[in-house]
């Protein structure tokens, strides 16, 4: 996995750490990171999370950034270089379709990328955080036009105390799967990897893994499942009806 300039791709900071750090770590000059949203939703502030006070949003989105960073420099991934952030807004991908799809295209043309790593495609046994939804699409529109290889991230499934229990593709996929195995001291470095992002405090619990995996499959991204949407609610937008009929419009 680590033979081609690769481009990860996480909706928010963490994403990336989470389902692929070891892999990138095994061969930073090979990973580019892209964090597409600022990874932060509207609150009431001040708040405190992980012993830090965030006065606003825009601390909120800050912080963030700088754990993110923080991260890849561990990682060994050159920040100035192969690290973007494109800070739209978090829950509200479904209306920067375009704009997603330039900067992934814009990065494999000036990279010079051969493959991406993106969030799992959703589907009916699959719910998904609708800024990992969108972003999956549109590293598939890039993919397919420029004949990019795509992988997948596996999505964690939870026990009833929100505990890792394991990793899922769709159910109905054959897919390629590659796992790579931690050594102690990459699942050493994963967990303190986890601590960096401090105002994410419950990912150091919840995604104790000491492997990760990647799933390969042909997709055509305007064939989407139905599927339900994680933080769903009678007042949460986007809905999934505003999830298809953005795509379908951007097609």
């Amino acid at each position: 996995m680590n033979s081609k300039k690769t481009l990860y791709i996480g909706a928010h900071a963490d994403d990336v750490a989470i389902n692929a750090g070891i892999t990138i770590h095994r061969n930073p000059d090979k990973a580019y990171i892209l964090t597409v949203t600022n990874g932060v939703s509207f609150a009431n502030y001040p708040m405190v999370l992980g012993g830090v006070t965030l006065d606003s949003h825009e601390a909120y989105v800050q912080q963030r950034l700088e754990e993110d960073k923080a991260a890849m420099h561990v990682l060994g991934v050159d920040i100035d270089k192969r690290f973007t952030n494109s800070k739209i807004p978090c829950r509200e991908t479904y209306k920067y379709l375009e704009q997603i799809v330039e900067i992934i295209t814009t990065l494999i043309k000036t990279e010079k990328i051969k493959r991406i790593m993106t969030h799992s495609f959703p589907g009916e046994s699959h719910p998904a955080h609708p800024d990992h939804e969108i972003v999956s699409v549109c590293s598939y529109i890039v993919g397919n036009e420029y004949g990019i290889e795509v992988w997948e991230y596996p999505r964690f499934k939870s026990n009833s105390a929100n505990k890792q229990t394991g990793t899922i593709f769709l159910e109905e996929d054959q897919m390629e799967i590659v796992r790579c195995d931690f050594t102690l001291e990459e699942a050493t470095l994963r967990d303190e990897l986890m601590q960096i992002y401090i105002t994410q405090g419950f990912i150091i619990e919840k995604y104790r893994t000491t492997s990760e995996m990647f799933g390969r499959v042909v997709r055509n991204p305007k064939m989407i499942p139905d599927t339900t949407h994680l933080y769903g609610g009678t007042d949460y937008k986007p809905t999934p009806q505003d999830i298809r009929k953005a795509i379908a419009d951007f097609l």
